[in-house]
């Protein structure tokens, strides 16, 4: 079996479910090489992804959850650093400072204002019997909820977006020096939104947390335009990517679709769940061995770079009957698509509730879906959805 995980053409229609396969079976922790000379350790077994995720003493989230070293200075100076990359108790610290905006009760109660969203995301392209699926409605609704809770014009929720997409795609599919013009840009935004928020505070998630404090010291703008970028990048990608892929897994199961429409109270939360385990848009998330251990019957050495993937532990047979069917009726389902431990996914509850009420709108009001055209992967090895999504579909 050729395995590589680091070329995006091994991602280009989704997951590369036959190399998974091999990996569990054969080399459930593989040695990866990189062009540089080095390597990590890929790791594809439910278990060990779900132990070593939740095990931040022994595996570290710094220097970085990517698989390449972050170049100097870009999110770790010396003396700021951006929460996905740190350990507890930095880690806990920096959480806590938004943690509660998106507990199950907060996240419940943005339900009525999700769900209007989800009807004028609707609204709007019904009229036109067809869209890019993943530009005019997928990507709407992240865009638009990350706005509102920032407390910024809606507008700029999908044009931050746009930048997400260039930062998440494989640096070799794009024009020289993009992923850094993406990442200034995000920040020359988020600049103009410390001055506004500043000298006019208001009941936003930005205003509170220029004023929050971590031992009694405010944070400063790096750590802000940090945050910001996290917040972003993290709140629109991976709902956008769910949702396309969802889509495209229901528009091959259509009987699912006529469930939906049929019954969605009682369908909506099993097919989210399923889509999240079928689909996992988060395809991996590195961490880095603090002391010599064992994965699966690897030595691992203090500083290899262990690299976790959740498209693989989702298909895990072990854990999931006949785990390459699509199966809406599966219970339990202990889907990782997530994560877990310390690095949970923060806004998890908010996703569950922007795709669900999304998923309704879509199947009770869009009949006659179908695809108008091929659709077009992002270019990634980081994250697994369609870029382009064109349906067409009747009121």
């Amino acid at each position: 079996m050729d395995i590589n995980l680091l070329s995006p053409a091994s991602f280009a229609s989704g997951h590369p479910q036959a190399q998974y396969d091999w990996l569990r079976a054969e080399a459930p922790c593989y040695w990866h090489e990189t062009p540089d000379g080095g390597g990590f350790w890929a790791v594809t077994r439910y278990a060990d992804v779900r132990r070593i995720g939740r095990d931040p003493v022994g595996f570290s989230s710094e220097p970085t959850i990517m698989i390449e070293d972050p170049e100097p200075g870009l999110f770790d100076d010396g003396v700021h650093k951006m929460m996905l990359m740190m350990d507890p108790p930095s880690h806990t610290a920096y959480r806590k400072l938004i943690s509660r905006e998106f507990t199950q009760g907060p996240a419940a109660a943005m339900a009525p204002w999700i769900g209007e969203f989800a009807k004028q995301i609707v609204d709007a392209v019904l009229p036109r019997g067809e869209c890019d699926f993943m530009r005019d409605v997928a990507g709407e609704m992240p865009s638009y909820v990350i706005a509102k809770l920032m407390g910024m014009p809606l507008e700029d929720g999908r044009k931050l977006y746009e930048l997400t997409e260039i930062i998440h795609s494989a640096a070799e599919t794009l024009p020289p020096g993009a992923q850094g013009e993406a990442v200034a840009a995000m920040f020359a935004y988020g600049q103009r939104i410390i001055e506004e928020k500043r000298a006019r505070p208001t009941d936003d998630l930005a205003s509170r947390l220029l004023a929050a404090e971590i031992d009694g010291k405010r944070l400063d703008d790096v750590d802000f335009l940090l945050f910001f970028l996290l917040l972003i990048d993290a709140g629109g990608d991976t709902t956008r990517n769910l949702l396309g892929s969802a889509l495209l897994v229901l528009l091959e199961h259509p009987e699912w679709i006529k469930a939906l429409r049929e019954d969605p109270d009682r369908w909506l939360a099993p097919v989210r769940n399923e889509c999240l385990r079928f689909c996992s848009p988060v395809i991996y998330m590195r961490r880095t061995a603090r002391a010599a251990t064992n994965i699966a019957g690897q030595p691992i050495a203090p500083g290899d770079r262990v690299v976790l993937y959740y498209g693989a532990a989702n298909r895990d047979e072990s854990i999931f009957t006949d785990p390459h069917r699509f199966d809406p009726t599966r219970d339990p389902n202990p889907h990782i698509a997530f994560g877990g431990g310390t690095h949970v996914c923060l806004g998890q509850h908010v996703a569950r509730i922007e795709i669900d009420l999304m998923l309704r709108e879509v199947v009770t009001r869009m009949h006659d879906l179908a695809l108008a055209g091929p659709p077009e992967w992002l270019a990634s090895n980081f994250i697994s959805g369609p870029k382009v999504l064109p349906v067409t579909f009747r009121a």
